[in-house]
């Protein structure tokens, strides 16, 4: 019979092989698109390395009943999270320094001076958990530093109602053009002249009044709460015609469900027996869950490695999610609804199309995604100004085809 110190000492030594194995292979194994950067992956195999070492250490020395053994083993395992949290913490501290001004401060944008910071107009929102401040006019200075090299320099300008501002038709517009989506939509780090949503309106002209419902940390659940909601039937209701667009990344598949550190308080929605519910606020969950959504080692595990330790599918909900949204634009709102998908959720195209939602794939003009940083910010990963005019092109000549009399921008 394999005596307690021989089975620790074998079990560790099948760690230290296996651990570091299934992170390297990761990306055959879990996803065609990998989460974890190498920072990230090379820490969690020196944290199985170490907590080898720690096994062979103390057992080596230990000969007494097989509860020690067990004392060793919870030690180690939460001293390993512990060193996680506070690695991963100061890591985020150090490489990122976010930080938002009002334009009438101090805070001048070839500088980096001001000891004035608010945040982004963000208010709390029964609805939608979180959304942008709706009490006047609103223009910030946002400001993105890491390792000391400033990533981006932008000034957000937001209107009364507190959406990201767009070419103002007036009364001379006759179709409306909704955008749905998170801060891609939003335009994270770009001017206000550079994000998809105003490009797309000086493209088509004075027929057409964009509005911009994008927001930092959304998803469609967002959207569907905020459709559901109803508050958007007075505004389609001025309008002839009504276009609208939801722009679907991939890191919406973990947000509906709750996994990402964004906006806990939003709604959340459910799927059982293949239906679709409202079921409360993302933080309305078990205790234990609500405690590690705060753990930065949690959170970079389940972004990795969501499709196998979530309880249920976030694939599915999402699409769930997305062509109920759609079928409530259509029938509510009365708009020619679709749903635009980025290149870094093709997977999610054929899902969509079998629920029968309109889907225009971005792939097509942005053939080269895959070159490395052309379509981001650099350091950042958001779309630059070059990804949101590819974006405004496609949305526009969708348009003009779908539209009888409009003529094709210049």
């Amino acid at each position: 019979m394999m005596r307690p110190r021989t089975a620790i000492l074998s079990l560790s030594a099948f760690l230290a092989l296996f651990y570091p194995l299934v992170l390297w292979q990761q990306k055959s194994f879990f996803s065609s698109t990998p989460v974890m950067d190498d920072v990230t992956r090379w820490f969690w195999i020196t944290q199985s390395l170490f907590l080898t070492v720690f096994f062979f250490a103390v057992s080596a020395g230990i000969r007494q009943k097989i509860l020690c053994y067990a004392y060793i083993t919870a030690a180690s395992f939460f001293l390993a999270l512990a060193t996680a949290e506070i690695y991963f913490k100061l890591l985020d501290i150090h490489e990122t320094q976010r930080e938002y001004h009002s334009a009438g401060s101090v805070y001048v944008k070839s500088g980096y001076t001001t000891h004035l910071q608010e945040r982004d107009g963000s208010a709390p929102d029964h609805v939608l958990g979180h959304g942008p401040n709706p009490n006047g006019i609103v223009r910030v200075a946002a400001r993105l530093v890491r390792g000391g090299k400033v990533i981006y320099d932008a000034l957000y300008t937001r209107d009364a109602q507190g959406r990201r501002i767009t070419p103002d038709r007036g009364d001379k517009a006759d179709t409306a053009i909704l955008l749905f989506g998170c801060s891609y939509t939003m335009g994270h780090g770009l001017n206000d002249q550079e994000t998809f949503a105003w490009r797309l309106g000086e493209m088509l002209g004075e027929r057409f009044q964009v509005f911009n419902y994008g927001y930092d940390g959304y998803g469609a659940h967002q959207m569907l709460a905020l459709l559901e909601s109803g508050r958007l039937t007075r505004l389609t209701q001025r309008y002839t015609q009504v276009y609208a667009f939801y722009l679907a990344i991939s890191v919406h598949e973990m947000r509906c469900v709750g996994i990402w550190p964004w906006n806990y308080s939003g709604p959340r929605y459910i799927l059982e027996n293949g239906a679709l519910r409202y079921a409360g606020k993302l933080n309305e969950r078990p205790a234990l869950t609500k405690f590690f959504s705060g753990s930065q080692a949690y959170v970079r595990v389940m972004r990795a490695y969501h499709r196998h330790l979530a309880p249920y599918s976030a694939l599915d909900t999402l699409a769930a999610i997305i062509a109920k949204s759609m079928q409530e634009l259509d029938t509510r709102y009365h708009a020619h609804a679709l749903t635009v998908v980025y290149p870094d959720f093709t997977h999610i195209e054929a899902i969509l199309r079998d629920r029968g939602v309109r889907v225009l794939s971005l792939t097509g003009v942005m053939p080269d995604y895959v070159s490395e940083g052309k379509y981001d910010i650099e350091d950042d990963g958001h779309p630059n100004a070059l990804a949101n005019t590819r974006i405004a092109e496609a949305l526009a000549e969708y348009i003009v085809k779908n539209t009888p009399g409009t003529e094709k921008w210049q």
